[in-house]
């Protein structure tokens, strides 16, 4: 039983591995897609936006505000995706360190079955030997027929003593099979406080994303009034009934 373990912790092993170089070469694109968005949107912040803003302001065609204010919407939007990016890039480096935690955890199990293994086989030969040798002894002292009740009183002792001191070396050599039990809850438990983490972290993402939304609202709700008010102004209902897009 205890092989089937360590080779199942050994190839947990070797999978973690893999996982961990697969969550790095996430984490490394994810920084480069965060680098490339920040470089758009600077482009777009102090280029491409200011330049569409200085032609409506030259020639005023509904066309041009549309294309503004798409604009403007498309560069929002690709603020949000950066944000979710980040995050996402967070939650990757947190992953980093527990995987490399959980494996640090079956290599000590490993070490630790290994260790049993070392140390009990050992011992349950050096038992089975001294049970064969007090076998043969009482088998000797079967065919001994001078034997006194003395000598007989004496074996029924030290087989009794045996007997107690057998069953309390078979007790103690069991207590390593509960210590491997205790660290594999502690393991699990351990794994499950990472998985609340992370759950908790992609709530708190979900929540700003959400809000980010929201905020997003009120600002496309309060352009709108403005745009409303510009064209309700005495210049413009005397110059054009060209009405702004909604």
């Amino acid at each position: 039983m205890k092989e089937i373990h360590q080779t199942s912790l050994l190839t947990d092993i070797t999978s973690l591995d893999r996982l961990y170089t697969a969550n790095l070469e996430y984490f490394h694109n994810l920084e480069s897609y965060i680098k490339a968005g920040e470089e758009k949107l600077k482009q777009l912040d102090e280029l491409v936006i200011p330049e569409k803003a200085k032609q409506v302001e030259l020639n005023k065609e509904t066309l041009t505000s549309q294309e503004l204010r798409d604009l403007r919407s498309a560069r929002d939007e690709l603020d949000r995706r950066i944000h979710d990016l980040r995050l996402t890039r967070q939650v990757a480096m947190q992953g980093l360190p527990g995987i490399r935690l959980v494996q640090e955890n079956d290599k000590g199990l490993v070490s630790k079955i290994n260790s049993t293994l070392a140390n009990t086989v050992p011992l349950w030969r050096q038992q089975l030997a001294t049970a064969v040798t007090i076998y043969r002894s009482a088998q000797a002292a079967k065919t001994v027929q001078a034997a006194t009740d003395l000598t007989n009183d004496l074996l029924r002792t030290n087989a009794e003593n045996l007997k107690q001191a057998n069953a309390e070396t078979r007790k103690q050599l069991e207590r390593g099979v509960f210590d491997i039990e205790t660290v594999k809850q502690a393991n699990a438990l351990l794994i499950a406080t990472l998985e609340e983490s992370l759950q908790i972290a992609e709530q708190g993402k979900q929540a700003r994303a959400q809000a980010v939304v929201e905020l997003q609202t009120c600002e496309t709700e309060l352009r709108k009034t403005l745009a409303s008010a510009k064209t309700l102004s005495p210049d413009n209902s005397a110059s054009s009934t060209v009405q702004p897009p909604q």
